[in-house]
């Protein structure tokens, strides 16, 4: 972001203000040099350029060209999100991603920022029966865990779902998720999961 100095010093300050109509007279002076008899806003037109995908760009962008509303997140267009509250409760959301059994480092990442946790689980990762270690004094209530566990998805998101209930973790308050994915799984390996 650019502050300004106290004394109102601009970039432009020795150049006058232009408007933009202005500015159309000079494009219509140029255009009737080239043999077209234009002025105003179709001076302006004659400059733009129509795109293959249907859009049409125009030679000068000002102030005055905003952008449409873009409508409250969770209401039509949804170009803001699905929901009000935005993807998030609090906010952003940061997450580490984990793919060794250290539950220190987990608990320092919690501690130091990290709001959620990826752990790569089972094969490349860490061990499916090890996942209640590493979540041993994390608040699974309150940082979501995201699996990530290929062909083992079934027993690491039992495993975890085991976690939340001996820990006493509504379903309601569970948050995250399996990662069950067994077609981008066989995309990025080449071999069907046991994800059934």
């Amino acid at each position: 972001m650019t502050v300004l100095p106290d004394d109102g010093l601009e970039l432009a300050a020795e150049f006058p203000d232009v408007t933009h109509e202005q500015w159309q007279r000079l494009v219509a002076g140029v255009l009737r040099k080239a043999g077209k008899d234009v002025e105003g806003d179709a001076a302006e037109e004659a400059l733009s350029t129509q795109l293959e995908d249907g859009l049409r760009t125009r030679p000068l962008y000002t102030a005055r060209d905003t952008a449409p509303e873009p409508g409250l997140p969770g209401f039509a267009p949804f170009v803001r999100g699905g929901r009000a509250e935005g993807n998030t409760v609090g906010g952003w959301d940061i997450r580490q991603r984990h793919t060794v059994a250290d539950r220190d480092t987990v608990l320092a990442d919690l501690e130091n920022g990290v709001t959620s946790l990826w752990l790569v689980a089972g094969e490349g990762g860490i061990p499916v029966p090890d996942l209640g270690t590493v979540l041993d004094g994390v608040y699974l209530d309150l940082a979501p865990v995201v699996l990530d566990a290929g062909a083992d998805t079934e027993p690491a998101a039992r495993e975890l779902l085991r976690l939340y209930e001996e820990r006493g973790v509504a379903a309601e308050a569970a948050r995250g998720n399996l990662g069950a994915d067994p077609l981008g799984h066989e995309a990025r390996t080449g071999r069907p999961g046991d994800l059934a």
